[in-house]
Protein backbone atom coordinates (compact mmCIF):
# COMPACT_ATOMS: atom_id res chain seq x y z
CA UNK A 1 0.00 0.00 0.00
CA UNK A 2 1.51 3.29 -0.96
CA UNK A 3 1.64 6.23 1.95
CA UNK A 4 1.69 9.16 -0.82
CA UNK A 5 -1.72 10.93 -0.73
CA UNK A 6 -3.48 12.61 -3.71
CA UNK A 7 -6.85 15.08 -3.57
CA UNK A 8 -8.70 14.18 -6.33
CA UNK A 9 -12.39 15.10 -7.22
CA UNK A 10 -14.88 12.76 -6.15
CA UNK A 11 -16.29 12.45 -9.30
CA UNK A 12 -13.05 10.83 -10.82
CA UNK A 13 -13.15 7.88 -8.08
CA UNK A 14 -15.40 4.80 -9.68
CA UNK A 15 -17.27 2.98 -7.16
CA UNK A 16 -17.77 -0.66 -8.54
CA UNK A 17 -21.78 -1.65 -8.83
CA UNK A 18 -22.74 2.33 -8.82
CA UNK A 19 -20.81 3.72 -11.75
CA UNK A 20 -20.59 0.34 -13.26
CA UNK A 21 -22.79 -2.69 -14.26
CA UNK A 22 -20.86 -4.98 -12.08
CA UNK A 23 -21.78 -7.13 -9.36
CA UNK A 24 -21.27 -10.09 -7.21
CA UNK A 25 -18.60 -11.49 -10.11
CA UNK A 26 -16.30 -8.30 -9.13
CA UNK A 27 -14.42 -8.18 -6.12
CA UNK A 28 -14.82 -4.80 -5.47
CA UNK A 29 -18.24 -4.81 -5.59
CA UNK A 30 -20.01 -3.81 -2.01
CA UNK A 31 -24.33 -4.00 -1.85
CA UNK A 32 -24.22 -0.57 0.20
CA UNK A 33 -23.49 1.09 -2.54
CA UNK A 34 -26.95 1.20 -3.08
CA UNK A 35 -27.88 2.25 0.58
CA UNK A 36 -29.43 6.24 1.15
CA UNK A 37 -26.54 8.47 0.46
CA UNK A 38 -26.09 9.69 4.54
CA UNK A 39 -26.99 13.63 4.85
CA UNK A 40 -25.20 13.69 8.47
CA UNK A 41 -21.90 12.76 7.03
CA UNK A 42 -22.26 15.05 3.90
CA UNK A 43 -22.76 17.79 7.00
CA UNK A 44 -19.38 16.50 8.13
CA UNK A 45 -17.47 16.20 4.94
CA UNK A 46 -18.67 20.30 4.45
CA UNK A 47 -17.52 21.29 7.53
CA UNK A 48 -14.46 19.38 8.12
CA UNK A 49 -13.78 17.52 4.81
CA UNK A 50 -12.31 14.19 5.04
CA UNK A 51 -10.34 13.04 7.40
CA UNK A 52 -9.49 9.35 6.03
CA UNK A 53 -7.99 8.15 2.84
CA UNK A 54 -10.27 6.45 0.72
CA UNK A 55 -8.19 3.16 -0.61
CA UNK A 56 -7.89 3.12 -4.59
CA UNK A 57 -6.55 0.74 -7.08
CA UNK A 58 -5.35 2.30 -10.29
CA UNK A 59 -6.07 0.40 -13.75
CA UNK A 60 -5.42 2.48 -17.22
CA UNK A 61 -5.04 5.62 -14.86
CA UNK A 62 -8.63 5.05 -13.85
CA UNK A 63 -9.29 4.71 -10.37
CA UNK A 64 -11.72 2.42 -8.43
CA UNK A 65 -12.61 2.58 -4.73
CA UNK A 66 -11.50 -0.35 -2.47
CA UNK A 67 -12.66 1.25 0.81
CA UNK A 68 -14.27 4.34 1.45
CA UNK A 69 -17.71 3.93 -0.91
CA UNK A 70 -20.12 5.85 1.70
CA UNK A 71 -17.24 8.80 2.04
CA UNK A 72 -16.95 9.00 -2.00
CA UNK A 73 -20.60 9.32 -2.57
CA UNK A 74 -21.45 11.45 0.53
CA UNK A 75 -18.15 13.50 -1.17
CA UNK A 76 -19.82 14.04 -4.04
CA UNK A 77 -23.00 15.34 -2.59
CA UNK A 78 -21.15 17.52 -0.49
CA UNK A 79 -19.14 19.26 -3.64
CA UNK A 80 -21.98 19.59 -5.64
CA UNK A 81 -23.57 21.44 -3.06
CA UNK A 82 -21.00 23.24 -2.59
CA UNK A 83 -20.40 24.19 -5.69
CA UNK A 84 -24.07 25.34 -6.26
CA UNK A 85 -23.30 27.74 -3.26
CA UNK A 86 -20.68 29.24 -5.41
CA UNK A 87 -17.79 27.55 -3.22
CA UNK A 88 -14.86 25.38 -4.00
CA UNK A 89 -16.12 21.70 -4.21
CA UNK A 90 -15.08 19.07 -1.77
CA UNK A 91 -11.30 17.02 -2.89
CA UNK A 92 -11.05 13.66 -1.40
CA UNK A 93 -7.61 12.25 -0.30
CA UNK A 94 -7.17 8.94 -2.20
CA UNK A 95 -4.76 6.02 -1.38
CA UNK A 96 -3.46 3.66 -4.00
CA UNK A 97 -3.69 0.12 -3.23
CA UNK A 98 -1.23 -2.10 -5.52
CA UNK A 99 -2.29 -6.25 -5.07
CA UNK A 100 -3.89 -8.47 -7.01
CA UNK A 101 -7.73 -9.27 -6.68
CA UNK A 102 -7.85 -11.92 -3.82
CA UNK A 103 -5.75 -9.74 -1.35
CA UNK A 104 -7.57 -6.26 -2.63
CA UNK A 105 -10.74 -7.92 -1.55
CA UNK A 106 -9.12 -8.96 1.65
CA UNK A 107 -8.81 -5.57 2.22
CA UNK A 108 -12.25 -4.33 1.50
CA UNK A 109 -13.70 -6.51 3.63
CA UNK A 110 -10.87 -6.49 6.82
CA UNK A 111 -11.06 -2.29 7.17
CA UNK A 112 -15.21 -2.51 7.20
CA UNK A 113 -15.24 -6.01 9.70
CA UNK A 114 -12.37 -5.01 12.11
CA UNK A 115 -13.24 -1.33 12.85
CA UNK A 116 -14.17 -1.20 16.80
CA UNK A 117 -16.51 2.23 17.29
CA UNK A 118 -17.09 3.52 20.84
CA UNK A 119 -20.19 2.51 22.79
CA UNK A 120 -22.96 4.81 23.20
CA UNK A 121 -22.32 5.85 26.22
CA UNK A 122 -18.20 6.89 25.15
CA UNK A 123 -19.83 8.69 22.39
CA UNK A 124 -21.70 10.60 24.74
CA UNK A 125 -18.89 11.17 27.18
CA UNK A 126 -17.01 13.00 23.91
CA UNK A 127 -20.12 14.90 22.40
CA UNK A 128 -20.11 16.40 26.15
CA UNK A 129 -16.72 17.32 26.16
CA UNK A 130 -17.13 18.62 22.13
CA UNK A 131 -20.40 20.55 23.37
CA UNK A 132 -18.46 22.21 26.66
CA UNK A 133 -15.88 23.24 23.94
CA UNK A 134 -18.07 24.85 21.50
CA UNK A 135 -21.83 25.06 23.09
CA UNK A 136 -23.54 24.75 19.93
CA UNK A 137 -25.80 21.18 19.91
CA UNK A 138 -25.45 21.60 15.93
CA UNK A 139 -21.71 21.65 15.41
CA UNK A 140 -21.50 18.84 17.97
CA UNK A 141 -24.45 16.62 15.56
CA UNK A 142 -22.21 17.78 12.67
CA UNK A 143 -19.47 16.48 14.37
CA UNK A 144 -20.47 13.11 15.33
CA UNK A 145 -22.96 12.52 12.72
CA UNK A 146 -26.24 12.50 13.99
CA UNK A 147 -29.01 14.18 14.90
CA UNK A 148 -29.26 17.04 17.26
CA UNK A 149 -32.04 14.83 18.73
CA UNK A 150 -29.70 11.96 19.24
CA UNK A 151 -27.00 14.16 20.69
CA UNK A 152 -29.30 15.93 23.48
CA UNK A 153 -30.23 12.50 24.53
CA UNK A 154 -26.39 11.61 24.45
CA UNK A 155 -25.76 14.28 26.82
CA UNK A 156 -28.91 13.53 29.06
CA UNK A 157 -27.70 10.52 29.41
CA UNK A 158 -24.00 11.68 30.65
CA UNK A 159 -25.77 13.39 33.66
CA UNK A 160 -27.18 10.14 34.87
CA UNK A 161 -26.89 8.60 38.15
CA UNK A 162 -23.75 6.47 38.04
CA UNK A 163 -25.94 3.49 38.77
CA UNK A 164 -27.55 3.91 35.67
CA UNK A 165 -24.23 4.26 33.97
CA UNK A 166 -23.06 0.57 35.47
CA UNK A 167 -26.65 -0.56 34.52
CA UNK A 168 -25.78 0.06 30.34
CA UNK A 169 -22.38 -1.64 30.96
CA UNK A 170 -23.51 -4.54 32.90
CA UNK A 171 -26.26 -5.33 30.61
CA UNK A 172 -29.39 -4.60 32.46
CA UNK A 173 -30.91 -1.90 30.61
CA UNK A 174 -30.32 -0.77 26.93
CA UNK A 175 -29.27 2.57 26.13
CA UNK A 176 -32.76 3.91 25.42
CA UNK A 177 -34.05 2.86 28.27
CA UNK A 178 -31.62 4.29 30.34
CA UNK A 179 -32.14 7.61 28.10
CA UNK A 180 -35.26 7.13 29.62
CA UNK A 181 -34.75 6.89 33.13
CA UNK A 182 -32.30 9.91 32.96
CA UNK A 183 -35.22 11.93 31.90
CA UNK A 184 -35.87 11.56 35.93
CA UNK A 185 -34.76 14.13 38.70
CA UNK A 186 -31.69 12.39 39.50
CA UNK A 187 -32.47 11.46 42.83
CA UNK A 188 -35.23 9.38 41.64
CA UNK A 189 -33.28 7.63 39.27
CA UNK A 190 -31.93 4.97 41.27
CA UNK A 191 -35.00 3.91 42.57
CA UNK A 192 -36.53 3.55 39.23
CA UNK A 193 -34.03 2.21 37.48
CA UNK A 194 -33.67 -0.85 40.96
CA UNK A 195 -37.03 -1.08 40.63
CA UNK A 196 -37.13 -2.09 36.95
CA UNK A 197 -34.82 -4.22 37.51
CA UNK A 198 -36.15 -6.18 39.77
CA UNK A 199 -39.28 -6.57 37.79
CA UNK A 200 -37.63 -7.08 34.88
CA UNK A 201 -36.98 -11.13 35.77
CA UNK A 202 -33.44 -11.10 35.03
CA UNK A 203 -33.97 -10.12 31.27
CA UNK A 204 -32.48 -6.69 30.03
CA UNK A 205 -34.91 -3.51 30.14
CA UNK A 206 -36.57 -2.22 27.49
CA UNK A 207 -37.07 1.01 26.42
CA UNK A 208 -41.29 0.50 26.82
CA UNK A 209 -40.57 -0.50 30.20
CA UNK A 210 -38.44 2.70 31.35
CA UNK A 211 -41.06 4.50 29.46
CA UNK A 212 -43.73 3.26 31.53
CA UNK A 213 -42.01 4.02 34.43
CA UNK A 214 -40.86 7.40 33.98
CA UNK A 215 -44.95 8.60 32.74
CA UNK A 216 -46.46 6.35 35.49
CA UNK A 217 -48.06 3.56 33.85
CA UNK A 218 -46.74 -0.14 34.74
CA UNK A 219 -45.37 -1.74 31.39
CA UNK A 220 -43.49 -4.91 32.73
CA UNK A 221 -45.32 -6.81 29.83
CA UNK A 222 -44.88 -4.11 27.19
CA UNK A 223 -43.01 -6.20 25.22
CA UNK A 224 -45.70 -9.13 24.84
CA UNK A 225 -48.14 -6.20 24.06
CA UNK A 226 -49.86 -6.32 27.88
CA UNK A 227 -50.29 -3.30 29.65
CA UNK A 228 -51.43 -3.04 33.14
CA UNK A 229 -52.11 -0.18 35.98
CA UNK A 230 -49.10 1.10 37.80
CA UNK A 231 -49.67 1.01 41.64
CA UNK A 232 -49.75 5.01 42.93
CA UNK A 233 -46.79 4.55 45.25
CA UNK A 234 -44.97 3.91 42.31
CA UNK A 235 -46.69 6.34 39.86
CA UNK A 236 -46.05 8.79 42.03
CA UNK A 237 -42.04 7.87 42.54
CA UNK A 238 -41.75 7.71 38.88
CA UNK A 239 -43.94 9.97 37.20
CA UNK A 240 -44.24 13.30 39.80
CA UNK A 241 -40.48 14.51 38.25
CA UNK A 242 -40.43 13.20 35.27
CA UNK A 243 -39.58 15.60 32.43
CA UNK A 244 -42.02 14.93 30.02
CA UNK A 245 -41.24 15.25 25.89
CA UNK A 246 -43.92 17.43 24.98
CA UNK A 247 -47.56 17.28 23.65
CA UNK A 248 -48.83 17.88 20.40
CA UNK A 249 -51.99 19.95 19.95
CA UNK A 250 -53.59 16.80 18.55
CA UNK A 251 -53.44 14.61 21.04
CA UNK A 252 -54.37 17.39 23.73
CA UNK A 253 -57.71 17.74 21.93
CA UNK A 254 -58.83 14.17 22.28
CA UNK A 255 -57.49 13.92 25.49
CA UNK A 256 -59.95 17.12 26.59
CA UNK A 257 -62.38 14.43 25.95
CA UNK A 258 -61.40 12.00 28.27
CA UNK A 259 -62.75 11.18 32.04
CA UNK A 260 -59.31 12.63 33.08
CA UNK A 261 -59.88 15.71 31.88
CA UNK A 262 -63.49 16.22 33.85
CA UNK A 263 -61.32 16.39 37.28
CA UNK A 264 -59.47 19.51 36.34
CA UNK A 265 -60.57 22.44 37.60
CA UNK A 266 -61.38 25.24 35.81
CA UNK A 267 -58.45 27.18 35.36
CA UNK A 268 -56.63 23.90 34.31
CA UNK A 269 -58.92 23.74 31.83
CA UNK A 270 -58.43 27.22 30.18
CA UNK A 271 -55.05 26.42 29.95
CA UNK A 272 -55.54 23.65 28.11
CA UNK A 273 -57.66 24.66 25.81
CA UNK A 274 -55.49 27.76 25.29
CA UNK A 275 -53.50 25.00 24.37
CA UNK A 276 -55.38 23.12 22.19
CA UNK A 277 -57.05 25.81 20.16
CA UNK A 278 -54.75 28.79 20.99
CA UNK A 279 -58.73 30.86 21.95
CA UNK A 280 -57.77 33.00 25.14
CA UNK A 281 -60.03 33.42 27.40
CA UNK A 282 -60.45 37.10 28.69
CA UNK A 283 -59.71 38.22 31.54
CA UNK A 284 -57.14 35.36 32.43
CA UNK A 285 -53.88 35.84 33.54
CA UNK A 286 -52.35 34.36 30.21
CA UNK A 287 -54.77 36.84 28.24
CA UNK A 288 -52.06 39.55 29.19
CA UNK A 289 -49.14 36.77 29.56
CA UNK A 290 -49.96 36.38 25.36
CA UNK A 291 -50.23 40.15 24.98
CA UNK A 292 -47.24 41.47 26.53
CA UNK A 293 -45.30 38.11 25.34
CA UNK A 294 -46.53 39.20 21.55
CA UNK A 295 -45.57 42.56 22.38
CA UNK A 296 -42.13 41.98 23.60
CA UNK A 297 -41.14 39.65 20.57
CA UNK A 298 -42.71 42.91 17.90
CA UNK A 299 -45.92 40.10 16.46
CA UNK A 300 -47.93 43.15 18.15
CA UNK A 301 -48.02 47.22 18.24
CA UNK A 302 -46.97 48.05 21.65
CA UNK A 303 -49.80 49.39 23.78
CA UNK A 304 -48.88 53.12 23.10
CA UNK A 305 -49.92 52.91 19.76
CA UNK A 306 -53.08 50.89 20.26
CA UNK A 307 -53.67 53.54 22.84
CA UNK A 308 -53.11 56.57 20.19
CA UNK A 309 -56.06 54.33 17.67
CA UNK A 310 -58.10 53.84 20.44
CA UNK A 311 -58.18 57.37 21.21
CA UNK A 312 -58.74 57.66 17.46
CA UNK A 313 -61.66 55.72 17.14
CA UNK A 314 -63.02 57.05 20.35
CA UNK A 315 -63.08 60.55 19.04
CA UNK A 316 -64.78 59.50 15.89
CA UNK A 317 -67.53 57.22 17.57
CA UNK A 318 -68.48 59.31 20.64
CA UNK A 319 -69.41 56.49 23.42
CA UNK A 320 -73.04 56.72 25.00
CA UNK A 321 -71.24 57.92 28.44
CA UNK A 322 -69.45 61.05 26.40
CA UNK A 323 -72.69 62.36 24.85
CA UNK A 324 -74.35 62.27 28.13
CA UNK A 325 -71.28 64.13 29.84
CA UNK A 326 -71.37 66.27 27.20
CA UNK A 327 -74.93 67.19 27.41
CA UNK A 328 -74.10 67.77 31.28
CA UNK A 329 -71.08 70.37 29.91
CA UNK A 330 -74.17 72.30 27.92
CA UNK A 331 -76.55 72.33 30.90
CA UNK A 332 -73.94 73.71 32.94
CA UNK A 333 -73.23 76.25 30.47
CA UNK A 334 -76.94 77.57 30.05
CA UNK A 335 -76.58 77.87 34.09
CA UNK A 336 -73.51 79.94 33.51
CA UNK A 337 -74.99 82.36 31.03
CA UNK A 338 -75.92 86.40 31.81
CA UNK A 339 -79.43 88.04 31.26
CA UNK A 340 -79.12 91.14 29.55
CA UNK A 341 -79.36 93.59 32.38
CA UNK A 342 -76.51 91.91 34.64
CA UNK A 343 -74.42 91.73 30.89
CA UNK A 344 -74.82 95.79 30.90
CA UNK A 345 -73.85 95.99 34.86
CA UNK A 346 -71.13 94.13 34.25
CA UNK A 347 -69.71 96.08 31.21
CA UNK A 348 -70.39 99.59 33.15
CA UNK A 349 -68.36 97.95 36.13
CA UNK A 350 -65.75 96.83 33.92
CA UNK A 351 -65.72 100.87 32.11
CA UNK A 352 -65.16 102.07 35.37
CA UNK A 353 -62.32 100.18 36.03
Amino acid sequence: MSREIEYVDPNELIIIGLDTDDRQEHPLFDERVFLPVDENLVKNILVYGIQQPVLVRKEASKMYVVDGRQRTRAARKASGNASAAGEYGVKVPVRQVKADDHRVQGIMISTNELRQEDDTLAKAVKAQRLFDMVGDIAEVAIAFGRTETTIRNWLLLVEADPRVHAAIKAGRVSVTAATEIARLKREDQKGVLEDLIERSGGNRVSMAQAQAAVTGTDDTKADAGTTTSKSPTAKKKAGKNANQQGIKRVWLRKALGTKAAKKLSKSQRAILDWFATGVVERGEWFDEFQFDAEVEMGTTKNKKALAKEQEKEDDSFPSEKGEEEGANDEEEGEDEQMTPDELAAELKTLSGK
